[in-house]
């Protein structure tokens, strides 16, 4: 009935009723579609702000980093850096951005600089490395870069650099490379130290086996004290051979075992004195072999082991002096014989003496006589001569030869001419002549005329005698020197 209803409706009607539907249809469409829509700008403003939030946080991050960071392009121009980056590189980061990364660091660091960016825009790799920058207080500061490139949204390739000050860790690298060195000239002075004490420590030991082995002839006794006595403890094996005693016979048994019968009441005072701590040097007693046979010693004893006020133990050394007593006998004897010999040829030489006295005595009379016959002979056969000679008419010339004749035998026979005679070892013969010439009061023109010569050679030999007697740069008169010195 319904079809039939509406089959019977007219057309006009079913275009209203059929609108009114699409536009209910249509409203609630948009109704939801406008929620949707409210829903998603919504979620989209919540996207907004959160995405808001985290680029907030990322330049927070970014700014306030304790790593500097700094955004470089392909001609070193700093397009973006963060707070510790400007301070790191020690400017504001307002004079920071669109300047020169070279432009912060040291001279010397340019360079490293730009092969740092080279490296890292032509590779596309990461780099890493080291510069140095003022630190505004007339010092450096040692930065660590590490760098990579990207391309940005223009296009254009940039680097994102991330800087570091390492100053503190490269001073402290080079601290503890000092201690390092400081602490390898320690090892190898303690190493030395360590050979010096091994070499010591092996000369020691020579030493030790060395006193092991001359304490074969060497008796070795470590004693117990008692009260009145001293309980045998060791016995070498020096004192073995030296006794005669094994070490069992001997150990335990009293100190009287090696002392004669007639000697062992001294032990009690022994042992006294040692418990009290007085030790006892290099004294010479007997002791007893267990053959019976005695022999000469000589003994020291040490006490040790401290306990409950007084010494418990000692030690003590003896060795055998038998052979050091004969030789000390023969040696005795040798010096009896050399002293009376010492007598002997003191009375040989006494006697000696007194004839080597007579016989210089006698020479010194000798001596004077003869002096006395020269003297007597010069002055009974020369000097008449000489005097008649003189008288016979001579020429002055001649005359002068002669008394300068004269002169000369006087010194040949004073007390004067072994003197003259040494002074003037030195001259020539010529030099002598002149020396002796001035001695006599002759002037240069005088000696000339006399010898012949010109007045300039006699002034040259003049020079070379004051010269030879070392008279050169003297003030003293050459006949004074050769009439007076003795």
């Amino acid at each position: 009935m319904a079809k039939e209803g509406n089959k019977q409706m007219p057309e006009p009607e079913k275009s209203v009723v059929r609108g009114s539907e699409e536009n209910k249809r249509l409203a609630r469409e948009l109704r939801q579609q406008r929620i949707e829509l409210e829903r998603q700008n919504e979620e989209l403003r919540l996207a907004r702000a959160e995405v808001e939030t985290g680029l907030q946080k990322y330049y927070e991050l970014y700014d306030f980093a304790p790593v500097g960071y700094c955004t470089v392009d392909g001609t070193g121009t700093i397009r973006e850096s963060n707070l510790a980056g400007a301070l790191l590189l020690g400017v504001d980061r307002a004079r920071l951005l669109d300047g020169k990364i070279s432009d912060f660091v040291t001279e010397d660091s340019c360079r490293w600089l730009a092969l740092f960016l080279e490296r890292v825009f032509s590779a596309g790799n990461k780099a890493s490395g080291e510069i140095r920058v003022p630190d505004g207080e007339g010092g450096e500061r040692h930065l660590y870069l590490e760098g990579a490139s990207f391309e940005a949204a223009s296009g254009e390739p940039q680097c994102r650099i991330a800087l570091m000050d390492v100053t503190k860790s490269r001073q402290t690298s080079i601290e503890l490379e000092h201690y390092r060195y400081h602490l390898e000239e320690l090892v190898q002075q303690r190493t030395g130290e360590l050979e010096a004490a091994n070499v010591q420590l092996r000369e020691q030991a020579e030493n030790l086996s060395s006193i092991y082995q001359a304490l074969d002839s060497i008796g070795l006794i470590v004693c117990h004290l008692e009260e009145h006595d001293a309980r045998i403890d060791i016995f070498s094996a020096g004192a073995e051979k030296l006794l005669g005693y094994s070490q069992d016979e001997a150990i335990g048994h009293s100190l009287a075992l090696i002392y004669p019968p007639e000697d062992r009441t001294v032990i009690a005072g022994q042992v006294q004195r040692l418990r009290q701590g007085q030790a006892m040097q290099s004294f010479d007693m007997t002791l007893a072999r267990r053959s019976g046979a005695r022999f000469p010693a000589v003994f020291s004893i040490h006490p040790f082991a401290w306990h409950d006020g007084r010494f418990t133990k000692a030690v003590g050394v003896f060795r055998d002096i038998s052979t050091l007593m004969l030789i000390q006998e023969q040696l005795q004897a040798m010096n009896d014989e050399l002293e009376l010999r010492v007598k002997e040829r003191t009375a040989e030489l006494h006697e000696s003496n007194v004839a080597l006295k007579v016989l210089l005595k006698k020479r010194e009379e000798d001596k004077l006589v003869l002096s006395e016959q020269v003297l007597s002979n010069t002055a009974n056969l020369v000097d008449p001569f000489l005097d008649r000679l003189m008288k016979s008419g001579l020429t002055e010339p001649q005359q002068v030869l002669v008394e300068i004749l004269r002169n000369n035998i006087e010194e040949l026979t004073s007390p004067f001419a072994n003197t003259f005679s040494a002074k003037l070892g030195r001259l020539t013969p010529a030099e002598i002549q002149v020396a002796n010439l001035v001695k006599l009061g002759k002037r240069t023109k005088e000696i000339a005329e006399i010898m012949h010569l010109s007045s300039g050679t006699i002034s040259i030999h003049r020079k070379n005698i004051r010269r030879k007697l070392e008279l050169t740069n003297q003030k003293t008169n050459l006949q004074t020197m050769l009439s007076t010195n003795p």
